[in-house]
């Protein structure tokens, strides 16, 4: 009987402790269930954030030597296109395989956050020209921003290099402000000049006018002497005319009095005899 009691307390113990071993078990997996589960989260939230992008630089002569270089958008066997500098514009031209000097083609990759901050710094090497700095500042700002967006999504981008593209933004923006300043000062410095240069500017102005007024008069003077002449000639041809025409009137009826006397004479003597009709002589 003991025996059995024994066995009996003795397989209850394994019982419980076999339980326990199961428990204690579970409980380890639970956990290393949840760390993996960790782990695995920050694994995809590591990769969740992008890659470093790489932009395409192409660069290539035409044949009069002229040097184009900027980013490839696409290329196919006929023609290549990217993007390039025009003054204080980006643009996108299209290039002939043609054109261009296909032995001086050449391509190499940069990282996009760095394409963006030479993009940035072209337009702020073009600030204080004071022809389209507005603009300039505008577009260098944008591709910094741009750029540090880049690198803030990046898994491989470091605290400095956004600390400097940081630093770039600040200094463009206060080179903004003190040419805001600068422009300013120029315009108040010329209404300045102005205003001081405008009684002279005046008395310029009066002179030139009197003076035009002077020529005027002397225009309008001798367009007066002109006609007046005109006037006058016309007078003298109108008179000249009258006389010439009364004197040929004159000399007409002059002339017509000579033959009707002269005829008048003819018949005279015809009647006397003296003429013979037809012999052309007298009758002497």
């Amino acid at each position: 009987m003991k025996k059995l009691l024994l066995i009996t307390l003795i397989s209850l113990f394994a019982s419980a402790l076999a339980v326990t071993t199961l428990l204690a078990q579970q409980a380890d997996s639970s956990s290393t269930s949840e760390t993996q589960t960790s782990s695995r989260s920050d694994s995809l939230y590591r990769r969740a954030k992008p890659r470093i992008d790489f932009v395409t630089i192409a660069e290539f002569y035409l044949p009069d030597g002229q040097a184009v270089s900027g980013r490839l958008i696409s290329e196919d066997k006929n023609q290549i296109v990217i993007e390039e500098f025009v003054e204080s514009t980006l643009t996108t031209r299209s290039y002939s395989k043609r054109e261009i000097d296909s032995r001086s083609l050449s391509k190499r990759k940069i990282p996009e956050s760095k394409h963006y901050t030479q993009i940035a710094d072209y337009f702020a090497a073009r600030t204080w020209d004071f022809r389209d700095d507005p603009d300039d500042f505008i577009q260098a700002i944008r591709a910094y921003e741009k750029a540090r967006q880049i690198l803030q999504d990046s898994d491989r981008a470091e605290d400095q290099q956004i600390a400097q593209v940081d630093r770039a933004i600040a200094k463009l923006n206060e080179d903004r402000r003190v040419w805001t300043r600068e422009v300013e000062s120029r315009a108040k410095l010329k209404d300045l000049e102005f205003e001081a240069e405008l009684p002279k500017r005046l008395k310029q102005i009066e002179r030139l006018l009197a003076e035009n007024a002077v020529r005027l008069d002397e225009s309008i003077k001798f367009v007066e002497r002109t006609v007046a002449d005109l006037k006058a000639d016309n007078r003298a041809i109108q008179e000249n005319l009258a006389r010439m025409n009364k004197e040929f009137t004159q000399q007409i009826r002059i002339l017509d009095t000579r033959i009707l006397e002269n005829r008048a004479s003819i018949n005279n003597l015809w009647y006397r005899g003296f003429i013979v009709p037809g012999s052309g002589g007298s009758t002497n």
